[in-house]
């Protein structure tokens, strides 16, 4: 007897043996289980493109080249260099993680990798662009990708665990190369028997128009489907496909209001899936660049009330980023120079336009740059929002090291916090930044295609940073998903609990203390909680810490030095930098975080980093500055 059939038996004979009482809980667990998993499929960034590695390749040492991963599995995110990967991303990035939030798959337009950092078999070359960069023989035949902007998707197939698509655009090379793209799919297993992955079908053309490149997925209000979302590239409307169990269908064609536009952009959908909104651009059209902004119906899969706006493209360079706050209370918009916000509440969101950040000048010098240095600009180019509420941006430089990051998207005007080149890479990169859906948006409760029963049992999530000028003073920031509309804060000190979606804390004195988060909605219910650790806690002299907190890169370090404090606030923390002979060279705070150190005035040769809090050793570790 087949093992389906048996489990259905066995799960027959169960529900007999329970009241209905029981009988109503199984239900609730089996929904709450399938929308209340992890949802980490985007929670894994794989970013790093440098030219260096074909021109040098005697550089396999030299952590500027190769390969950067972020992990926001951690908080704070886990940034570090990946020795065991040499696939670059030029510009076209997408990936997808198991729902726990392992890699699975990646693809830089070229190649699908899979969880082993091994091509999949026969998916080498499936875009039919591959040999744009193909810059050496057929062993380096994908050195850094291709360049674009979302040209490649990662879905998982609606329905049926161990299967995903990889949606791509590519010329159609027997029409206008100039212009004229393809949208295909290759289509790839991934199992626990087959872990190494193994290719369906490729080069499965699914249109051929005047694309525009760019690809963004929006989930069906029966939290289970897609809409698959490309525009058109000299032309005014939106193609629009439902992917579902059956397969992929062309749902239509949607007329944007927007003059022909031969640019290009990124296009998003809102995390609340209730709007649409695409940037495209380009310098030398005649109609310049617009901003545009859609009501997006997720039940029908169409436009509502479209608008849009010219943006001055007189200084552009590579500038056409939009993204959403994780609330989607704001939206942004960036074009080289600057960042906007755009009030979502208001009744004329475009007319709500604010500057929030202009680009400061700052130019990145790579360490290898000797000859004739080349002064990277470190501007607004492209956005994604990451898992942690925070978006990074990164430049329009074909290759740098430094991203800036906007920490509060949630706040309004310059509360957003733009701290420009705030973030140092342990590699280059380019405008490469992944690809994903929001895989953290759940059905359309009580509309008239909620009809798979699934409901939105909303997942407490949060993160906190301390004020740098009082460590006591915490801010709480809400990441919970699956539409929560209640929120209670416990801060573990025995003050009154707050019903502030972001609440600012401050606790009286150092200490350990387990802050709990707990959401609803009409479904369910949630919890988490995290411990707090401020200060010197734990052991009887008053301090406790483990030194895998403290992380540092690169090294050895030729120029800017990141050192991540992770779950500790410091009191009065200290990074000293000292020679061979104990001499202090250079000293400065230590906060909780990302913190980043200039080295490019030390002489070459070997130090001691001594990280302490109010004079107490946390960790000390050898920095050799080449």
């Amino acid at each position: 007897m087949p093992g389906s059939v048996i489990l259905t038996l066995q799960i027959r004979a169960f529900i007999k043996n329970l009241c209905m009482h029981n009988f109503l809980l199984l239900i609730f667990f089996f929904f709450f289980t399938f929308l209340g998993h992890a949802q980490k499929e985007d929670h894994i960034w794989m970013v790093g493109d440098e030219p260096y590695d074909i021109i040098l390749p005697d550089r396999a040492a030299d952590t500027t080249r190769g390969a950067t991963n972020l992990d926001f599995n951690y908080d704070p995110p886990k940034i570090y260099y990946d020795p065991k990967r040499f696939l670059d991303f030029a510009g076209i990035n997408s990936s997808i993680c198991t729902a726990d939030g392992s890699i699975l798959a990646y693809t830089n337009g070229q190649v699908i990798y899979n969880r082993f950092d091994q091509p999949i078999e026969d998916t080498i070359n499936y875009s039919l662009d591959w040999e744009y960069c193909n810059l050496g023989d057929k062993n380096m035949a994908i050195p850094s990708g291709l360049l674009g902007v979302q040209e490649a998707l990662m879905l998982p197939v609606p329905g049926t665990p161990d299967l995903y698509y990889t949606f791509y655009t590519t010329y159609a090379r027997e029409a206008n190369k100039n212009y004229n793209y393809q949208i295909s799919y290759a289509k790839f297993m991934v199992s626990d028997d087959d872990p190494g992955g193994e290719l369906i079908s490729k080069d499965n053309v699914i249109m051929q128009d005047s694309l525009s490149g760019s690809i963004t997925a929006v989930r069906h209000g029966n939290g289970r489907d897609w809409w698959l979302i490309t525009p058109r590239r000299v032309g005014n409307s939106l193609n629009i496909w439902l992917v579902n169990p059956n397969g992929i269908h062309f749902h239509g064609r949607m007329d944007t209001g927007l003059p022909a536009n031969d640019g290009i952009g990124q296009i998003y959908g809102s995390p609340d899936g209730k709007w649409l909104s695409w940037f495209v651009a380009h310098k030398f059209s005649a109609t310049g660049a617009q901003f545009f902004l859609s009501k997006f119906d997720r039940c029908k899969g169409i436009i509502l009330n479209p608008e849009f706006l010219y943006v001055d493209v007189s200084n552009y360079r590579f500038g056409f980023g939009v993204s959403f706050s994780h609330d989607s209370k704001y939206l942004y918009m960036c074009n080289r120079d600057f960042i906007y916000q755009y009030d979502l509440g208001k009744a004329d969101v475009l007319a709500s336009e604010l500057k929030v950040a202009i680009y400061d000048g700052y130019e990145y010098y790579f360490p290898y740059d000797t000859i004739q240095p080349l002064g990277r600009p470190v501007d607004f180019c492209i956005m994604s929002l990451a898992p942690d509420g925070r978006i990074y941006i990164m430049s329009s430089s074909a290759s740098t090291r430094m991203v800036s990051v906007m920490h509060s998207p949630f706040n309004g005007g310059v509360g957003c916090d733009v701290r420009q080149h705030s973030l140092l890479m342990p590699t280059g990169i380019a405008r490469g930044l992944p690809n994903f859906p929001d895989y953290r948006l759940g059905p359309l409760d009580g509309s008239p295609c909620d009809t798979l029963g699934m409901d939105n049992h909303p997942v407490a999530k949060f993160r906190y940073e301390a004020d740098t000028l009082d460590h006591l003073r915490l801010r709480f920031t809400d990441l919970s998903y699956f539409r929560p509309e209640t929120w209670n804060w416990d801060f573990g000190d025995g003050s009154p609990n707050s019903e502030e979606r972001y609440p600012v804390h401050r606790y009286d004195k150092n200490g350990t203390y387990e802050v709990c988060l707990t959401v609803s909605n009409e479904n369910s219910v949630n919890t988490v909680c995290r411990i707090v650790n401020i200060g010197g806690t734990g052991t009887s002299d008053g301090y406790d810490f483990k030194t895998d907190q403290i992380s540092l890169y690169p090294n050895p370090v030729s120029e800017k030095l990141l050192i991540t404090l992770g779950e500790y606030i410091p009191e009065k923390g200290m990074v000293t930098i000292l020679d061979v002979t104990g001499k202090t060279v250079l000293s400065t705070r230590l906060y909780y975080g990302q913190n980043t150190l200039d080295l490019t005035r030390l002489s070459p040769g070997m130090y001691f980093c001594v990280m302490t809090d109010g004079g107490r050793l946390m960790k000390t570790e050898k920095v050799v500055v080449e």
